[in-house]
């Protein structure tokens, strides 16, 4: 009589594997190839790029056209650093706020919502900083100024008054939703300085008086506001991978959460929260359209946040079109271009270090 085997039984099974091993074997092997292949593409890619910029540049002159070079140098740095003013502590607050303080439920809303500003066109926020932001900023200066003043001073007052005057019950069942209610203050505040700030005008505009529209300041905003989703995603990543015993350790010796966090979790998460900091850094420092559209592209080399400034970026987007090859100009656009992916590729790779730094720690915990 034939035997019966069974399809299901372990050793069909495991011949059936095994005259598959084979193939199997041979499909990973040229994966891996293949990984391997695309790696060493993008390797070369990245190398290639400074190597045809000096190529191109050869000889290379220190003095030729460095007149012109340093208001660009200048104009990039500017507004690196009013960026960073505005979009570093946003970025870092909220990342500390989601990673430590917010219920679950409303960090499910904040970091999707940053993610999709994240995917949205950089040249979408240069032109509502120019047709939106820019007027109502040149004609409300004194306004924002007035804000700057008296929202914080409001702000704590309303948390403190939050600690006398709500009861405890209310307080355990709004906990980790209390920025949402600190908005309609905030709102009220806004408003009533925007429309009792007439008086203020003229003294303002004596003190502060924007030569135009398009300033630092303005970039400052803007460009802020395009670096906070890369702070925000890096810092929270950062905080969310220190281990919890260290805070639950704090909490049982009776410290509180921010006695915690800043005595334990911040420092633990230092290297990351710097990487976070400089990928921001380069994200503002290659950016071109917001800067092409809401700087008024004029080389001045003034501190001044209500003066313009022309960046590399911009200026590489205004004038790679119209430069001769082998020209000054053309020598010009190229110095600058290999400069920038200097800085770029320094502040990226000194991130990716502080960021390994940062896991191999945590792995190692």
């Amino acid at each position: 009589m034939p035997v019966i085997t069974n399809p299901n039984s372990v050793g069909v099974v495991a011949a059936r594997a095994n005259a598959r091993l084979p193939l199997r074997l041979r499909r990973e092997r040229w994966l891996r190839r293949g990984a391997g292949l695309g790696a060493a593409v993008v390797l070369l890619a990245i190398a290639a790029i400074p190597l045809y910029l000096l190529w191109q540049l050869w000889p290379l002159s220190a003095s030729a056209g460095s007149e012109t070079l340093w208001p660009l140098l200048f104009g990039s740095l500017k507004a690196t650093v009013y960026a960073m003013l505005f979009g570093v502590p946003l970025g870092l607050g909220a990342a500390i706020y989601c990673a430590q303080f917010s219920s679950a439920r409303l960090r499910a809303w904040i970091r999707p919502s940053l993610e999709i500003l994240n995917a949205v066109p950089t040249v979408l926020l240069g032109l509502i900083a120019v047709l939106w932001l820019a007027p109502r900023l040149y004609a409300g200066l004194s306004a924002l100024f007035a804000c700057l003043l008296l929202l914080p001073g409001v702000m704590l007052l309303g948390m403190c008054l939050w600690q006398r005057l709500i009861p405890s019950r209310w307080v355990r069942v709004v906990e980790g939703w209390q920025p949402l209610l600190m908005l309609p203050l905030v709102v009220l505040v806004c408003v009533l300085v925007f429309f009792s700030t007439d008086s203020t005008e003229t003294w303002t505009r004596l003190l502060f008086d924007p030569a135009s529209p398009w300033n630092g300041l303005l970039i400052g905003m803007t460009l802020g506001l395009a670096m906070v989703p890369t702070v925000f995603a890096l810092a929270e990543d950062a905080l969310l991978s220190v281990p919890r015993a260290l805070a639950h350790g704090a909490y049982a010796l009776g410290a509180n959460r921010w006695q915690a966090l800043t005595t334990l979790i911040l420092p633990a998460a230092g290297s990351g929260l710097l990487a976070a900091v400089l990928l921001g850094i380069g994200r503002a420092l290659g950016e071109s359209m917001i800067v092409l559209m809401a700087s008024g592209n004029t080389p001045l080399l003034s501190w001044h946040a209500l003066d313009g400034l022309r960046a590399v970026t911009a200026n590489i987007a205004i004038e790679a079109p119209q430069a001769a090859p082998h020209s000054a100009q053309f020598r010009l656009l190229l110095l600058s271009a290999l400069i920038l992916f200097a800085a770029t590729f320094v502040l990226h790779s000194l991130a990716a270090l502080l960021r390994n730094r940062l896991r191999s720690g945590s792995a190692t915990a």
